[in-house]
Parts: C-alpha cells; structure tokens; sequence
C-alpha cells in the first residue's frame, strides 16, 4: 500500500506547526494592553495604597503578617484608658484650688486624687485578668470600657475632694482594659512581630496623652474661658469639669459599640477542642442531647472531638457516678476494695452505662487536699513560683513608679506659681506642652522601638532607654531659671526635653510589656498581665502621693538646693537609673516568647 497523500489542510497546519517552533509570537503587545487595563482598574493590586503600603513596611520581610484589623480595635480600645487617665491631668491642680485649698497644699491633694484611680486598679487588675481565662477577653474588655465611661462621667459632677477620689478609685476599679490588650496581642502574634504590635499599642497610649490633656485643658472651666458661649449660672458654670468628662465618657460608648459588633474572641483557652477516644458508634451515643451533638464531631480515627466545656460535663457525671458507685459498695458492704477509677465505658444522657462501646474516662479520687496545698495550687502562688515571671513583674512595677510620678510631679510644678521656683503655667499652657510633646512619640514610636528592638533586643533598648530617660527627669526642673528671663528659650528647651523624654518612656513601656508577655505560659497570659497591672497599680498610687507629698514639702521648706523642686524629680530620676541596672540581670531568655513545653 503507497504513502498517504496529505490533504490541503492537513499541509497548512503543518507549515503552521513549522512556523511557530522556528519564530514564536510576541505576545508583550497584548501583556501591554492587559498591564494597561489593570492600570486603569482602581481595585487594581498595583495602586497607589498598595505601594505605599509596600514603601512604608515596618514590619521584616520574614515576619507573620500583623492582623491590622484586630490590632486597630485593641488600639481605640487601649486609647479609651489613657484617655480617661490623662484627661484631668491639666485642670487637676486648679481643681483642688476650686474645692477651698490653698496653693502650697495643692501639690499633695492633686497627687492624692491622680494615685486613686491606680488604687482602683490595683484592686481589680487581677480579677479582670482572671475573669478574661474563664470568659474570654472579648466580655470583660467590654465591660471595662462600659464601666471606666462611666465613673469618668461621673467625675465632671464633683464638687468636693472626697467626690473626686470616690469617682477615680471606681473609675480604676472598672478599668482592666490595658492588662486584656495587652493579653490579646500575646495571642496573636509572634517573636517576628509582637514588637510592633507592641509598639502600635503604645502609640494608642500615646494617642490618649495627647487628646487627653490637650481636651481636658481646652475644655475645664469652660464659663470662664468661653462666656459668649457658656453661660453664667449654668450646667457647665456648676460643674466646670463637666464637659471634659462628657467628651472622655463619649468617646468610650463609641469604641464599647464597635468593639461590640467587631471584636472577636481570641482566647486560645476558650477555642480549644479536646479529643476523647472512644469505641465504635452505636445507637447510644446517638441519644447525646442536641446542643451536645453539635459541639461533637467524630473523625474516622475513632475520637469524638468535643470542647473543653463539654468533656467537664461529661467528667462531672462520671465523678457523680463513681461517687454513687462507692456509697453503694459501703451500704451493701461489698467485697469490693475502693475504686480509684470508674471502668471504661461511656455515658448517655440519661446517665445509663455503655458496656460494649466505651468512653474512656478514668477518674481518680481526690484526696482531702490541705489548707497549704489549696495555696500552692492557687493562680497567684504558681505565677510568683516563676522566676522570669517574678522579674518581669518586679522591673514593670518599679519602672512604672518612677515614670507616672514624673508625669504627675511635672504638671504640678509646670502650674506652681515662678515665687516657688514653678514655670507658672495655666491649664491649656500645661495641655499644649504635654499634646505638642507626645505628637511625635506617637509617629516616631512606631519605627523607633521596632528599630532598637531588631537592633539591640528587648533588654539593651530598655537599659540603654532607662539610663537617657533618667538624665531627661533630673535636669528638667533646671529650665525654671529661664522663666522670667527668656520665655520663648524656655519653651524650647523644655520642648527639646519632653519630646525625647516621652519617646523614651514609651520605649521602656514596650519593652517591659514585652517583658511581661514572654515570661508568661499561654494558659495564665490573662492572669500574669492582670498581676503584672495590679502591681504596677499599686506602684502608681504610690508615686503621685510619695511625689506630690515631697514636692509639697520642698516648696514649703526653706532648705535651698537640692532640697528645692530639683529633689522631687531626682528622686524619680534615681530610681529609673536604678531599673536600668535592675534589668542588666534579668534572663536573656525574657527576649523571645515563652517555649511552651509539649
């Protein structure tokens, strides 16, 4: 039989097929067009946000990625608590003049009143943390912005001191808002970007330290800073710290709202399923009740996975049981020897026993525990009985001190008159210092300490910003000789202050917050950092009083030099240098997360 002749468009595929293997098309004028169209399409993933997004990338390129979501809601939810905590810082010392107090008595009563919100905290710090394990953190921080609103309302209507420290001690009370953020970001980040989530949390602080004065000294006494607009007689004429109050207590029923419909649970603790092995189905595990049924699925490998909560359901019955099983055994005075464990089998929700396909759930008869065990076994003693947890507390603690009595000490003495060696400033003056200060603490801080971190590590960036910090504080005081003499090098100098003063304050908070976090197990991160909060509370209280007590009694004295206001800022500058050689010994170990054993 001959060849197969080709027909004509067989040929013509061929010469086709020859064409393109010797020269193949060019298709970049068509990749062009299709470039082309992108370009033109605003959700395009080439725009202008996504390139500046890419330009301005804080975080590493190997690091997890930052949920911007939740972090955004923890930060309006954190601002709402330095909020409330700044927001009387100007008008404060006015405030004591106003309820009959004299000028050189001001300093202490002002101190009094700042320390009792942190007196309120101290107290229940640690019970919001607790209650965040058992809840979950999403409940409790919603009930904390509720409550610290509304003690903050009910600030603006005080008229006399013992009001005052009634409302912020409440106002304390209520407030456990900072030690849960801090909680959720340790639940969703990482050693690769907890630091600038970290960072991001304490530029919400910083967001409060702006608003917070400059609302509160643009708003106090708004009668006798804006008459056309508040009348004489009146609500705000009454009660002149009102309005503040009204904008702070505002401005947390905002954030509770959208926290309500956005905030999701991040608690580890309340997501986790539990395996229990069991035999092959039968009709029995079929009579599970409907609720139970839907919170247990089981795999093919034979286990039910069902949640923690469940599993306890299941355990309480079977303890009831073994418990029912023993009295029996004692009535009838069986042969029996006391049982230390049910046997294998699997519970229905009648309570009758499966014998062919089993449950496995071995209970053991707990012994009568003494009152020195009960301690031992408590949340508060395990969290001490660690070393990395103690040190983390302790440096957080003290280091708190010294910085919230520097802040309270400066806005007393930026207000004391120039005869006591004070710069003499009103209530807006003071706000403008303190807004215009923290402005770029919170730009600069979200590259500054992410930077130093990758840099130095958590230990080094807090020893090295501890000791610049505690030079900023002593000198401070210095710049009231150049009150009468030049005011605009005053403002200056006292900006050219303050400005990386803040920065480094913020820095070291970040950093012992990291502290914190990495000494902490997964389980009892909520219970650390509400221990960590109620010691540091108490720290703070502290301060405001022991600082506004010593400055009080330095401007009364006659002693001269050091013993002027120069000693009340010392004494805070002393004990920060004494944290940055404190944390020289802490473990290197405290620069990473917790390695949770398996």
């Amino acid at each position: 039989m001959g060849p197969r002749i080709m027909t004509s468009e067989e040929k013509a595929a061929k010469e086709t097929e020859e064409i393109l293997a010797d020269d193949p098309p060019d298709y970049s004028d068509q990749d062009m067009c299709v470039n082309q169209n992108q370009d033109d399409n605003p959700k395009r993933k080439g725009s202008i946000w996504q390139t500046a997004k890419n330009k301005i990338k804080i975080t590493p390129k190997d690091a997890t990625p930052v949920d911007w979501k939740l972090i955004g809601l923890v930060f309006i939810s954190m601002f709402t608590s330095s909020f409330s905590l700044t927001f009387l810082f100007p008008f404060l010392p006015e405030m004591i003049l106003f309820f009959g107090y004299q000028e050189t008595e001001k300093g202490y009563y002002a101190g009094l009143v700042a320390s009792m919100v942190f007196a309120g905290r101290s107290v229940g710090s640690f019970f919001w943390g607790w209650l965040s394990d058992r809840m979950g953190r999403r409940p409790v921080i919603l009930m904390t912005i509720f409550g610290n609103g509304l003690c903050c309302l009910l600030f603006g209507l005080t008229v006399n001191l013992p009001m005052a420290l009634v409302t912020r001690f409440l106002a304390g009370l209520a407030n456990g808002t900072v030690g849960i953020a801090k909680t959720i970001l340790y639940e969703i980040s990482d050693d690769s970007n907890q630091a600038i989530g970290m960072s991001i949390l304490a530029m919400s602080w910083g967001a409060g330290i702006i608003v917070g004065p400059a609302v509160g000294g643009l708003l106090a006494t708004p009668v006798k800073k804006h008459p056309s607009v508040f009348l004489q007689g009146g609500l705000f004429d009454q009660f002149p710290y009102l309005l503040p109050s009204l904008l702070v207590g505002g401005a947390c029923f905002v954030v509770l709202v959208v926290d309500f419909f956005l905030l999701p649970e991040t608690s580890q603790r309340k997501q986790k399923e539990v395996d229990v092995e069991v035999g092959e189905q039968n009709e029995e595990l079929e009579k599970l009740a409907p609720e139970s049924q839907q919170a247990k699925t089981t795999s093919p490998n034979g286990k039910i996975s069902m949640s923690a909560e469940d599993l306890y359901c299941h355990t309480e019955r079977a303890v009831y049981e073994v418990k029912l099983y023993q009295s029996c055994q004692e009535l009838h005075k069986s042969h029996g020897t006391n049982m230390a464990a049910i046997r294998p089998r699997s519970v229905s929700e009648n309570g009758a026993m499966l014998t062919d396909e089993k449950l496995t759930i071995e209970v053991e008869v707990k012994e009568k525990k003494s009152f020195l065990d009960k301690v031992k076994n408590t949340t508060l003693f395990r969290i001490f009985s660690m070393p990395d947890c103690t040190k983390a507390i302790f440096l957080y603690t003290i280091f708190s001190f010294s910085a919230i009595g520097f802040e309270e000490i400066f806005t007393v003495w930026a207000s004391t008159k120039p005869l006591y060696d004070g710069l003499g400033f009103e209530s807006d003056e003071i706000g403008m210092v303190l807004g215009i200060a923290a402005v770029p603490m919170l730009v600069l801080n979200l590259f500054i300490y992410p930077f130093l971190n990758r840099l130095f590590g958590t230990k080094k960036t807090f020893i090295i910003c501890g000791f610049l910090n505690g030079v900023m504080m002593t000198v401070t005081p210095m710049l009231h000789l150049l009150q009468s003499s030049s005011p605009s090098l005053l403002w200056t100098l006292l900006l050219v202050l303050i400005i990386p003063q803040k920065i480094m304050t913020s820095c070291s908070f970040t950093a012992t917050s990291l502290f914190i976090n990495n000494s902490s197990p997964a389980h009892m991160a909520g219970s650390v950092n509400g221990i960590a909060m109620t010691a540091t509370a108490i720290a703070r209280t502290l301060a405001p009083t022991i600082g506004g007590s010593v400055f009080a009694w330095s401007i009364s004295s006659s002693l001269g030099p050091p013993f002027d206001v120069n000693i009340a800022f010392f004494m805070f500058g002393l004990i920060l240098w004494g944290t940055s050689v404190y944390s020289i010994f802490i473990p290197e170990s405290l620069n990473k997360k917790r390695v949770e054993s398996k």
